[in-house]
């Protein structure tokens, strides 16, 4: 009986080790014992590569030209880079909002118009929304 206990002990603890030591295909080759697969990309979010897309720029700068009644044109760029947000706030929490509790890739943009001064807050997919004066929720830059 104690062998037959030993051996069922033995057996339960090799299969529930199985998939730490099985070969797990990730991507374009393999990877073995212990390895992580690489996190998945966002699908239809283009890789941030530090450079705001123009098209997403140009949609802002429309925008706020829009709202402050000015051309596209007088609409100055202060700043653009690209960021990992903390959540899917995008670095602007609304209390009593939930949101995605993942790193969001995406641009932080600060724009001039009329003599003053609009950040504006952007995900790699394209969704923006300003957001000024939050400082204290600026996001860790992406390389």
């Amino acid at each position: 009986m104690t062998r037959l206990f030993t051996a069922l002990c033995v057996a339960g603890a090799v299969l529930t080790s199985a998939p730490a030591i099985a070969q797990t295909s990730v991507g374009n080759g393999s990877k073995s014992v212990g390895a992580e697969p690489a996190p998945p990309r966002m699908a239809g979010a283009p890789p941030v590569d530090g450079e705001v897309p123009a098209a997403l720029l140009d949609k802002i700068r429309a925008e706020l030209a829009s709202e402050q009644g000015v051309s596209a044109g007088d609409v100055k760029v202060i700043s653009a880079r690209s960021v990992n947000w903390p959540n899917g706030a995008l670095g602007c929490p609304k209390p009593g909002t939930m949101y995605t509790q993942a790193i969001v890739p995406g641009y932080r943009i600060e724009l001039e118009a009329g003599g003053k001064r609009f950040g504006y807050n952007a995900s790699a997919r394209g969704g923006f929304k300003r957001c000024d004066g939050l400082r204290s929720l600026t996001p860790r830059s992406a390389k």
